[in-house]
C-alpha cells in the first residue's frame, strides 16, 4: 500500500507539472503573438530614399596599429507625406553599399520613437536614430 500512494503521489506531482508548463507555453505565446502584432501594425510603412550621405569618423592620431574606420551614415526618407532624417554609425562596409544601393527605391521603414530601422531592398536591417534638427 506505501509503494501504490508513492507511485500515485509521483503521478500527481508530473500532472502539476505538466499543467504548470503548458500554461506557461500557452502564455508566452500570446504573449509573442500580441507583441509581434503590436510592433507590425504601427509605425511601419513603405518609404522612398531621397538621399544618402557617408561621413568619416574616425579620430586621426598617431598609432603604429591600424585603426577600424567608422563611418556615419545620414539619410532620408519620405513615406506617408513626411520626411523622416536618420543617422546610423557603423565600420561595416557591407552596410554602408546596402544603403547607398538603396538611394532612390522604396524600403520598408519602422518607426519607434526616436528610432527608425530600414530594410533595404538586400533584406539588411538597419536601426538608425532619427534626426530631428534637419537633414
Amino acid at each position: 500500500m506505501g509503494i501504490s500512494r508513492m507511485a500515485s503521489c509521483r503521478q500527481l506531482r508530473q500532472g502539476m507539472l505538466f499543467i504548470a508548463l503548458l500554461a506557461g507555453v500557452v502564455t508566452g505565446t500570446s504573449y509573442v503573438s500580441a507583441t509581434t502584432s503590436a510592433l507590425s501594425g504601427e509605425g511601419q510603412q513603405i518609404a522612398k530614399v531621397l538621399s544618402v550621405r557617408k561621413v568619416l569618423r574616425t579620430p586621426y592620431f598617431a598609432s603604429r596599429y591600424p585603426q577600424i574606420h567608422y563611418y556615419t551614415l545620414y539619410f532620408a526618407v519620405r513615406g506617408a507625406e513626411q520626411t523622416y532624417c536618420g543617422e546610423y554609425e557603423t565600420p561595416v562596409l557591407d552596410e554602408i553599399d546596402d544603403v547607398l544601393s538603396s538611394k532612390d527605391k522604396n524600403v520598408e521603414i519602422v518607426l519607434d520613437r526616436k528610432n527608425l530601422t530600414l530594410t533595404t531592398p538586400t533584406g539588411r536591417k538597419i536601426k538608425a536614430h532619427v534626426v530631428t534638427n534637419g537633414c
